[in-house]
C-alpha cells in the first residue's frame, strides 16, 4: 500500500473521530450548523494541505477553491450546496491542481471516487453523529480508489540510482573548472 492510500485511510479514520468534537467547539462559538460545516472545510482544508504536499505543488493556487468553499460555508442557506461545491473544490484541488494525467483518465478517477463517496453519504443518510462519522470514513475510503486508478502519481518522480561520491565529485570539479 503506497504512501497516499494509507494516509488517506488514516486521515479519514482521523477526521471521523474528530468531527464532532471540532465541530462542538466551533458549536460553542458560530452555532450548530456553521460549526458543523466549518469543520467539514477544516478537515478539507487539512486534506488538500496534503495534497499538495504529495504532489510537490504549490499551496498558493489551492487557496481560492478553498477560499470559494469558505465563503459557501459561511453563507446561511446553502447546506445542500456546501456539500456539492466540496465535491468540486476536492476534484479541482486533486486533479487541477495537484496532479497532471491525461484528462480521460483524470475524468474517470473523479467520477468513480467523487460519486462513490457520495453515494455513500447518501445511501447512509447520516442524521446522529455515529452515521456522520462512519460516512466521512467511508467517504475517505473511497476516495484512496482515486490513487489505485492513478498509480503512481503521488510516488513523485522516480530515484535515480546511487551515483559514485567520486564521480558525483569529479562532475563538480569539471562544471566548475568548465
Amino acid at each position: 500500500m503506497n504512501r497516499p492510500i494509507r494516509t488517506t485511510v488514516v486521515f479519514g479514520l482521523l477526521s471521523a473521530l474528530l468531527i464532532f468534537p471540532v465541530a462542538g467547539l466551533l458549536a460553542d462559538r458560530w452555532g450548530g450548523g456553521l460549526g458543523f460545516k466549518l469543520a467539514l472545510w477544516l478537515d478539507l482544508a487539512l486534506y488538500s494541505v496534503l495534497l499538495v504536499r504529495w504532489s510537490k505543488a504549490r499551496l498558493l493556487p489551492a487557496l481560492f477553491p478553498l477560499g470559494l468553499l469558505l465563503a459557501a460555508a459561511l453563507w446561511p442557506w446553502s447546506r445542500a450546496g456546501f456539500f456539492l461545491l466540496g465535491l468540486g473544490v476536492l476534484s479541482w484541488v486533486r486533479s487541477g491542481i495537484c496532479f497532471q494525467a491525461p484528462p480521460l483518465r483524470l475524468l474517470t478517477a473523479e467520477t468513480i471516487a467523487m460519486a462513490g463517496g457520495a453515494g455513500l453519504v447518501a445511501l447512509l443518510a447520516p442524521g446522529s453523529a455515529l452515521t456522520w462519522a462512519l460516512a466521512i470514513w467511508l467517504f475517505f475510503l473511497i476516495q484512496t480508489f482515486y490513487f489505485y486508478i492513478m498509480p503512481g502519481l503521488a510516488e513523485g518522480p522516480a530515484a535515480s540510482p546511487a551515483q559514485d561520491p567520486f564521480e558525483a565529485a569529479r562532475k563538480e570539479a569539471e562544471k566548475t573548472l568548465g
